[in-house]
């Protein structure tokens, strides 16, 4: 009885691990999946920590120093000199230059004033440590909105095939009829052979439907770091926002996206960055004091203890390096302009990015209400011509147009869905808000644009 326990639990554990694993993946997880494990990740975070290390490197060059020598030397000639003892009166060799030398040196160095230097080289590589990481953010924005895309290709795909699928079905029930209609005496051959030339061809739209859904999702395994190959099941889209295209204004996502985009913020902190070393290369040119101290131990000769040390206070101040750092002033001044030219480059840019998006999401939500609209039309028109035909008070050419018209219709209804959720997601990007927060706004625009509209109304 146990082992029968046993074994129905092995095969309970085994169907509920098939059933998870079957279950299809949602945009989220496809997000997060894409950013642990898509290279474009990691070399950001790689030269996040490339940054961190030269922060840590501008600090560590004024901390204290400390540095040990040591140096085993053989050298000649010898130098000695013999002198009498006065206690035996024999001669003794006292050796001043010997044959080998060693030495051991501890040498301490801190930095007492920097007059400027320290400050502005920590702060410029902290601040470029502040660049790199909205630049990984900037990097990551740009992942989700490809996997969002691609999401939303292969579910567009998808629904083509499904499309070219019930389109190919239509055929065969209007060849069906054409068929009985042929036997029955009430329509040409002609007829039949149209409805087999139109099967063929809509079997073929069906082949290139399939191949759609195959490259699509080829293209969003890359994206995931699986084979292009592997099979994989989607959840579905929610629908899109409903809300009215025309109370859609680019002027809040534009504030919105000076205010949030990482690109924006990177720049900033290149910004600063820039104008630290422009002050770093302007301290080059005052005084440096600095403390340092040393300890040696050596080879004891004739004029020299095996010991010695000393405590120096240095004081360096430039005179003349023949324009260096002249020179070092004007390139540094150079890149914070350039710097600064580069943001309001990217601020232009943003604008009409956000402009392009706002635009195309409004247009997007136009095409799907039409394509709805027309999709409604277009399959109450087949059905009628589908009647008529049957009834034989209608012709094939009747259906055929139909047939053809409620073909684009869906057609165009799918496109213009999977548009505007890619529409959406351009909007969400170029904002750089969450998806959560740009539904919010949207739904705030909407809901002004309703109460302005019910005020004139009372008017």
């Amino acid at each position: 009885m146990r082992r029968w326990l046993s074994v129905l639990f092995v095969l309970f554990s085994l169907s509920f691990a098939v059933g998870q694993e079957m279950q299809p993946l949602t945009l989220q997880q496809c997000i997060e999946i894409a950013l642990k494990t898509h290279p474009l990740i990691r070399l950001s975070y790689r030269q996040l920590d490339a940054a961190l290390a030269r922060s840590e490197q501008a600090k560590a060059q004024w901390r204290p120093e400390l540095t040990f020598t040591g140096v085993q030397r053989r050298q000649g000639p010898t130098v000695s000199f013999t002198v009498p003892n006065p206690l035996t009166g024999m001669p003794v060799s006292i050796e001043i230059v010997k044959r080998d030398m060693r030495t051991l040196t501890g040498e301490i160095r801190q930095s007492l004033l920097s007059f400027g230097r320290k400050s502005a080289s920590i702060r410029s590589a902290e601040f470029q440590v502040n660049a790199t990481s909205a630049t990984v953010q900037a990097v990551q924005a740009q992942l989700i909105l490809r996997v969002t895309e691609a999401y939303a290709d292969v579910l567009a795909a998808q629904a083509m095939e499904e499309v070219a699928r019930q389109a190919v079905e239509r055929v065969k029930i209007v060849l069906k009829t054409a068929q009985a209609r042929y036997e029955a005496g009430v329509a040409p051959k002609f007829d039949v052979l149209r409805a087999e030339a139109e099967l063929a061809a809509a079997e073929e739209q069906l082949l290139a439907a399939q191949n759609g859904v195959a490259l699509a999702k080829a293209a969003l395994n890359q994206l995931l770091g699986r084979p292009t190959n592997a099979p994989i099941d989607l959840a579905p889209l929610p629908e899109p926002l409903d809300v009215p295209p025309e109370s859609i204004q680019s002027e809040p996502f534009i504030k919105q996206a000076m205010a949030n985009r990482p690109e924006l913020r990177s720049s900033e902190w290149q910004i600063r960055a820039a104008e630290e070393l422009v002050k770093l290369a302007k301290a080059d040119k005052n005084p440096l004091v600095l403390l340092t101290g040393s300890y040696v131990r050596q080879t004891k000769t004739g004029f020299a203890e095996d010991y010695q040390w000393g405590v120096n206070l240095v004081v360096q101040f430039p005179i003349f390096d023949s324009g260096r750092r002249e020179s070092v002033i004007r390139e540094r001044e150079a890149t914070l302009e350039q710097a600064l030219a580069q943001r309001e480059n990217l601020e232009r840019q943003i604008a009409l990015e956000v402009e392009q998006a706002v635009r195309n999401f409004q247009v997007a939500l136009q095409r799907l209400k039409t394509a709805r609209a027309a999709l409604a039309s277009a399959e109450e028109a087949f059905r009628l011509a589908q009647v008529r035909y049957e009834g034989g008070v209608g012709t094939q050419v009747e259906v055929w147009d139909a047939q053809v018209a409620l073909t684009r219709a869906r057609a165009n209804e799918v496109q213009a869905l999977y548009d505007a959720h890619k529409a959406f997601a351009r909007l969400v990007y170029a904002t750089g808000l969450s998806e959560s927060e740009v539904r919010k706004l949207l739904k705030s625009l909407g809901a002004s644009a309703q109460i302005s509209l019910n005020g004139g109304e009372r008017r």
